[in-house]
């Protein structure tokens, strides 16, 4: 109760600020509510039907201002946070997904510090994937890998020229040691504690072009790249093309961990024996590719389709997986969505239509002799297979 009562007038002065800014100020409330509903076929318990934020887009609402300087220059500020709406909860903790400052020019860029949070670099991929930001797209094949998350961030854009736009990003860790971090500065990816992480990324846009490339790195709390799907190296390369109402996405993803251990992947080294399949070790690089299509069929309707393929190392073998999509605007603020996919496995890999946090690297319980049938996760079983739908509404305020 304590925190809720301290919250309520930091937040009430924040909206009441509007009233008293000049004509050169502003402050703009905003958010997105994205609910809907989801099948998950072929878990180990069975299949799930369930209700669910965010399928499309993180549901959030936030603040964002301006305050004009003169000559071009002002100072930007944004705080946004991330809540479920099927039950009103925080995503991790009030402004987690973003809490900036920055100074903005039209001729130098624009530099922001503090919580990047769900605005890292690697984020950005999602406008190389046909099916945006959906649960089942190009962060499915990678295990949330691209749903990654920055803190104590120092980030510097340039103005576009011909074409071409720059970015960069830097994490610091708040540490006497230059790569771990302090285990309590979290979250990062997948909402773990994170050491050092920093990016670049290129984008171009000509015509009916838009190319993009993105190198991140993220480190574990220690300073290690010791988890593939985590705490890792990334090149992302993609694209689109414009062909009248249609569009065309591609694109490859490089993910690299040669530091990983069985520490990085569990909570112990005991566990890992009795999680991974017989015969494979664990993974230190992964390979995606994807390649698919939007047709826009008129001004209100579209439609979707996309294959990605994904192959691990170290035994882990490959997936495939294939989806079906569409969205239909009510209006220009909201919109109707839904989504259906399948996923196949090769014998040693037991990917997942999710997104990372019910279905990281390991096992299935029902697969472990040791731990016995108990299992929580949502991925199939080594070689199987998955289908999922998802059908949702979204409407921006």
């Amino acid at each position: 109760m304590k925190k809720s009562s301290a919250l309520v007038p930091l937040i009430v002065s924040l909206i009441l600020l509007p009233c008293t800014a000049s004509a050169q100020n502003s402050v703009t409330i905003y958010g997105i509510i994205d609910t809907g509903v989801q099948y998950l076929g072929n878990t180990p318990n069975g299949h799930i039907v369930s209700m669910e934020s965010g399928d499309l887009v993180p549901s959030r609402w936030g603040l964002r201002g301006t305050e004009d300087l003169g000559g071009g220059t002002s100072v930007i500020f944004q705080l946004e946070s991330g809540f479920s709406s099927t039950n009103g909860a925080l995503g991790c903790g009030i402004f987690c997904r973003e809490a900036v400052i920055g100074v903005t020019n039209p001729v130098w860029g624009t530099f922001r510090a503090g919580r990047i949070g769900g605005y890292e670099l690697q984020n950005d991929s999602f406008s190389t994937d046909p099916q945006l930001m959906n649960i089942f797209g190009v962060s499915t094949l990678v295990r949330g890998r691209n749903w990654t998350y920055a803190s104590n961030t120092l980030e510097y854009k340039t103005p576009t020229w011909h074409g071409l736009t720059v970015k960069g990003q830097y994490d610091l860790t708040n540490n006497t040691s230059f790569n771990s971090g302090n285990p309590g500065s979290g979250p990062g990816q997948l909402y773990g504690p994170q050491g050092r992480s920093d990016g670049i990324e290129l984008s171009y846009q000509h015509g009916p072009a838009y190319l993009l490339v993105i190198y991140d790195e993220i480190r574990s709390a220690s300073g290690q790249f010791d988890n593939v799907y985590q705490n890792s190296r990334s090149i992302l390369a993609g694209g689109t093309y414009n062909i009248g109402p249609v569009t065309m996405y591609g694109g490859f993803q490089h993910l690299s961990a040669p530091q990983a251990s069985a520490e990085g992947y569990f909570a112990n080294t005991g566990a890992a024996p009795t999680t991974l399949k017989e015969g494979t070790g664990l993974p230190t690089a992964v390979d995606q590719e994807w390649i698919g299509a939007r047709w826009n069929i008129t001004p209100a309707a579209a439609v979707m389709a996309a294959v990605y393929h994904t192959n691990a190392n170290h035994g882990n073998g490959n997936a495939n997986l294939w989806t079906l999509g569409g969205t239909y605007s009510l209006s220009k603020r909201t919109y109707l969505y839904s989504e259906v996919s399948l996923v196949t496995n090769s014998k040693t890999s037991n990917i997942g239509l999710d997104d990372g946090y019910s279905d990281p690297y390991g096992a299935n319980r029902n697969d472990d002799p040791l731990s016995g049938p108990a299992n929580t996760r949502t991925n199939p079983n080594f070689g199987g297979s998955q289908v999922g739908f998802v059908a949702g509404m979204v409407t921006h305020f």
